[in-house]
């Protein structure tokens, strides 16, 4: 994947904090960050040639034997909270079609566990949409039959397909998100007009799951596709429609329909939201990127980041699709304004105790593998490389690194 670094590190007020870094990871065209591991060092995305990993020292690694998204193969890329197993799209089968399996970083191999039932629809068997932090729970869409589609949640444990109902009648379903116990998923049933009406299901003590369509308190007034939910499986977030004001909304079994509000903009969306549902991810067509808090509300992207010493480039509009619990790493595509060039990002808000920008290894001393980094990079738009943040790697980068030859502080 070609790359681009765009903007190195920035010094906060103190010297012994290095402050945050935007991270561009290559102009190429539907190439998205969608998933992020506990501590944000691993990140899971996609691209016209497959899905793939990238980490601050490997950069964008493909996932050999991955499928590309889309013309047909559906789902997103994810990654355990550890960083070392992927949910990813690839070949299994006679004949081959595309199913959900776990890729292990570890082992760079396969482990085709959730399968499908059997049924494929053009090239596809299964999907996978999300999963839990560590893999042992996924939701999906599986193909039966005539290529009907049903939502479905999987188990680890048991190694079992639960299919979720619908509640109209030979309409497909789609699971979005999955709570971390498995117990509550959310995503959408078609209704007969074709309409991705929100849904959700929440599983009962028998194993089996019980459908409630979404609306705001009337019928008729239905809400649009359930897209994410809590951790702990007490909201459910969807996307804004004309009905909600554009705004997205949560919805829980002791409250129904809120809508999320102000909106910043029209037709809202939850992306991401954390384990008890106190702070989302979201995004809005015209306005961007806003965090939103539960103590607050909405934050846009570039405030939050300004609150945490870093100022966003204004050369460049984001959509973030994932973050960590904490808020500091946040992932997603980015579209540069001047003429339109997409890439996936990765902002990292951490700081980094030690005054020692040129460690690239982070192995806490300035020596022959940061030296190497640096004339490894040289010439080229960025990389951690460019030390004094100029969005070039030559002489100054060199010397910067010379100087701080040794242990780190």
């Amino acid at each position: 994947m070609k790359t681009l670094l765009s903007a190195s590190a920035v010094l906060l007020a103190t010297s012994t904090v290095c402050a945050a870094e935007l991270y561009l990871l290559g102009l190429v065209p539907f190439s998205y960050a969608q998933d992020v591991s506990a501590d944000g060092t691993v990140v899971a995305g996609s691209d016209p040639a497959g899905c793939w990993y990238w980490t601050r020292d490997s950069w964008v690694v493909p996932i050999e034997g991955s499928l590309a998204i889309g013309n047909g193969v559906g789902g997103r890329p994810g990654v355990t909270d550890d960083g070392n197993t992927f949910m990813v799209p690839t070949l299994v089968g006679k004949p081959q079609k595309a199913e959900v399996a776990f890729w292990d970083r570890s082992l760079s191999e396969f482990d085709p566990a959730v399968g499908s039932l059997g049924f494929n629809c053009d090239i596809s068997r299964s999907s996978g949409w999300s999963m839990n932090s560590d893999g042992s729970f996924v939701g999906g869409l599986v193909w039966g039959d005539a290529c009907t589609a049903s939502g479905f949640v999987w188990s680890r444990a048991t190694d079992t397909m639960t299919l979720m109902p619908s509640v109209y009648f030979y309409k497909p379903t789609r699971v979005n998100d999955v709570s971390e116990d498995g117990s509550f998923a959310v995503g959408w049933n078609d209704d007969y007009t074709g309409y991705r009406q929100g849904c959700v299901w929440r599983r009962n003590a028998d194993g089996t799951y019980a459908a409630t369509l979404l609306n705001t308190g009337t019928a008729t007034a239905k809400l649009r596709e359930a897209m994410t939910v809590s951790g702990n499986g007490v909201w459910a977030y969807g996307q804004g429609s004309a009905i909600t004001g554009g705004a997205p909304y949560r919805w829980s079994v002791a409250t129904g329909y809120q809508p999320i509000a102000p909106a910043p903009g029209v037709d809202g969306f939850v992306l991401w939201a954390n384990f008890d549902g106190s702070k989302l991810l979201t995004f809005f067509g015209g306005a961007g990127t806003f965090l939103w808090f539960q103590d607050r509300g909405y934050v846009s992207l570039r405030d939050w980041a300004a609150e945490k010493g870093f100022q966003l480039t204004e050369d460049w509009a984001f959509r973030g699709f994932s973050m960590t619990e904490d808020g500091l790493t946040i992932v997603g595509d980015a579209l540069r304004l001047a003429d339109s060039a997409p890439s996936p990002f990765v902002l990292d808000l951490r700081k980094r105790s030690g005054a020692c920008p040129a460690d690239l290894d982070l192995d806490g001393i300035v020596g022959a593998t940061d030296l190497a980094s640096v004339l490894g990079a040289w010439g080229t738009l960025g990389s951690n490389a460019d030390l004094d943040g100029d969005g070039l790697v030559g002489a100054t980068d060199l010397a910067a690194l010379l100087g701080a030859w040794g242990d780190c502080p």
